[in-house]
C-alpha cells in the first residue's frame, strides 16, 4: 500500500468521507443526551468547522430519547499528514426496556462505545445491566476490536451517596469491557449537569468577552467540568485510529 488513506481502514459515509461510529450506551436519564448536547455546544463555541451536521434528536414529549440522538463531527486537519479529515458520528441509545429493538439497530456497525454509568447508590444493578447488555450486543469484540470507555456520571454527589468507583471498575473488568492495567485511562468520571451549567454561565456572564478570542472560546477558558465531558470521546477516537493503524501495519 503506497499511500495509506483513512478510507482504506474506515467505512465511508454517503459523501465518501472516512467515518467512525461511536455510541453512548446507557440506561434512561443517565446523561447521554446531555453529554452529546454539551459536546456539540463546545464544538460550536471552540471550533465550529469541526461540526459536519446539525444535532438531531428524536424524543418524546417529556424530552426522553425514543430512537436516537446523533451528531456528526470531524477531526481538525492532521498535522504533517495528507490524511483526509476523519468524521465521527456520535449516537445515543434510548435507555428504556421497551426500546430494545432500537438499541439493536443503533449498535449495528459500531466502532467504539462509551458505557454510560452512574455514581448513585441506587444505580448499582442498572450499571451492571448496562455493561452486560452492551457485551451481549457486541459479542466477542467487546472491549477488544471494539474499544470501550466507561464514563461514570454524577461525580458531584456526596461521598455517602456514591458507589465506590472501585466496585464499578471491578464489574467492568469482570465483564471484559476493560483490562485491569488500562483502567486508569479508560474509566472516566464527571458531571454532565455541572458541565452544562458552567457553559451556560460563560454565555450569560457580563465578562463573556473575556472567554472568547476571534469569536471562539479560548481553550484556557474551557471549564474543567466540560473538559471531563470531552475526554471519553477524544480517547475513543484515539483508540480506534491507533487500533486500525496497528492492524494495517501487521498485515
Amino acid at each position: 500500500m503506497s499511500q495509506l488513506e483513512l478510507s482504506d481502514i474506515f467505512s465511508v459515509d454517503r459523501e465518501g468521507k472516512p467515518t467512525m461510529k461511536i455510541v453512548l450506551f446507557g440506561p434512561p436519564s443517565s446523561g447521554k443526551t446531555s453529554m452529546l448536547t454539551v459536546f456539540n455546544a463546545l464544538r460550536r463555541m471552540e471550533n465550529p468547522d469541526t461540526i459536519v451536521s446539525k444535532l438531531m434528536k428524536i424524543q418524546d414529549d417529556s424530552g426522553r430519547t425514543v430512537f436516537f440522538d446523533q451528531g456528526v463531527f470531524q477531526t481538525p486537519p492532521f498535522k504533517g499528514k495528507k490524511f483526509d479529515r476523519l468524521r465521527y458520528q456520535l449516537w445515543t441509545v434510548p435507555g428504556e426496556e421497551r426500546h430494545k429493538v432500537q438499541r439493536d439497530i443503533i449498535m449495528s456497525g459500531v466502532d467504539a462505545v462509551v458505557l454510560f454509568l452512574n455514581f448513585e447508590n441506587i444505580a448499582k444493578q442498572q450499571n451492571l445491566a448496562t455493561i452486560v447488555e452492551a457485551k451481549e450486543k457486541i459479542g466477542e469484540k467487546f472491549g477488544k476490536k471494539i474499544p470501550v470507555v466507561a464514563y461514570i456520571n454524577k461525580s458531584d454527589l456526596e461521598s455517602n451517596e456514591r458507589i465506590d468507583k472501585r466496585e464499578i471498575i471491578k464489574e467492568l473488568i469482570d465483564e471484559g469491557a476493560i483490562q485491569s492495567d488500562k483502567a486508569a485511562n479508560v474509566v472516566m468520571t464527571g458531571s454532565c449537569l455541572n458541565a452544562r451549567n458552567d457553559l451556560v454561565s460563560i454565555l450569560n456572564s457580563p465578562k463573556r468577552n473575556d472567554h472568547f478570542e476571534n469569536n471562539r472560546l479560548r481553550l484556557d477558558k474551557r471549564p474543567e467540568s466540560v473538559g471531563l465531558i470531552v475526554r471519553p470521546i477524544q480517547k475513543l477516537t484515539q483508540l480506534v485510529v491507533e487500533q486500525r493503524l496497528e492492524y494495517v501495519q501487521n498485515i
